[in-house]
């Protein structure tokens, strides 16, 4: 099993994503979960993309951040996802990327791709 680490600043009203993690012909990869933190909950939409196909998207509410919550503000989920289970093969010549569809505010979202390589 390997780690990869990323990091996306994302813009507001703008989908951003990361460089990804190229499946080469020789070493083809199997993505088995993305480990996230997000610096802030904002209602963004993290997405994950192999090619043109948007195979993953999830609300930041949910994920883990190091954000404290204001008093008053209830949390939209009490146990924050920190890994993110995947299981997808990355065909050969393709690039799983990772990023954030923003509205309003932008954010920074950390994390790494856990995967194998298949032989």
């Amino acid at each position: 099993m390997f780690y990869k680490g990323f990091t996306v600043t994302a813009v507001a009203n703008v989908t951003t994503l990361d460089d990804g993690l190229v499946s080469e012909v020789d070493n083809p990869v199997h993505v088995r979960a993305v480990l996230v933190n997000v610096a802030t909950h904002e209602g963004n939409i993290l997405e994950a993309w192999i090619g043109t196909k948007r195979v993953l998207e999830i609300y930041d509410y949910v994920l883990d951040t190091q954000e404290e919550s204001a008093a008053d503000t209830p949390p939209f989920s009490t146990t924050k996802i920190i890994r993110l289970p995947v299981e997808l093969n990355v065909p050969p010549g393709q690039i799983f990327k990772i990023g954030m569809r923003c509205g309003a505010a932008g954010v920074v979202l950390t994390g790494a791709y856990e995967y194998d390589e298949k032989e």
